[in-house]
């Protein structure tokens, strides 16, 4: 994809030179980088660890997000490419087509999304209060308790 926006011109300036090429150079980097390290950091915790139970959430991730980065990866790079990206002369359709099979290679995505939704639930309790814990108006009020003594100094004082 670089190599193209950088030796094609179009309508007077390089590819590498247009707003939109430029913004997805930059959301494959961005991409690809965070896929990257996520793999990295359960690999690094696989070692630690050597507990593949403890992980399940982290690798059913990896086998979720995957084809997605390939998938959006190829499209811009098959996008970047215009005419010529399309044809089988360039590898972009493939790896489009490619995505979706990674997708089911080792079951079905959904079957992943449950497993990483349910390994996630159990880090989270259920409230029995009608608002959620993060409700604002409740920390505020909880804020003005424990205040109640400096904010009446602050009040009194000006």
């Amino acid at each position: 994809m670089c190599e193209r926006a950088l030796s094609r011109e179009t309508a007077g300036s390089r590819l590498a030179d247009k707003q939109t090429v430029q913004g997805y150079i930059a959301d494959s980097y961005a991409q690809l980088t965070q896929f990257r390290l996520f793999v990295l950091h359960t690999a690094w915790k696989i070692d630690k660890y050597n507990d593949y139970k403890k992980l399940r959430k982290d690798i059913a991730t990896a086998k979720i997000v995957m084809p997605t980065v390939l998938h959006d990866i190829a499209w811009r790079a098959m996008q970047v490419h215009g005419a010529l990206g399309v044809t089988n002369e360039m590898p972009f359709f493939k790896m489009i087509h490619g995505a979706a099979v990674m997708g089911l290679a080792d079951g079905p995505t959904e079957v992943h999304k449950t497993t990483v939704a349910k390994q996630v639930l159990r880090d989270y309790t259920a409230t029995d209060d009608l608002w959620p814990s993060e409700w604002l108006p409740r920390k505020q009020d909880e804020a003005r308790a424990k205040y109640a003594e400096y904010l009446e100094l602050e009040v009194g004082n000006l």
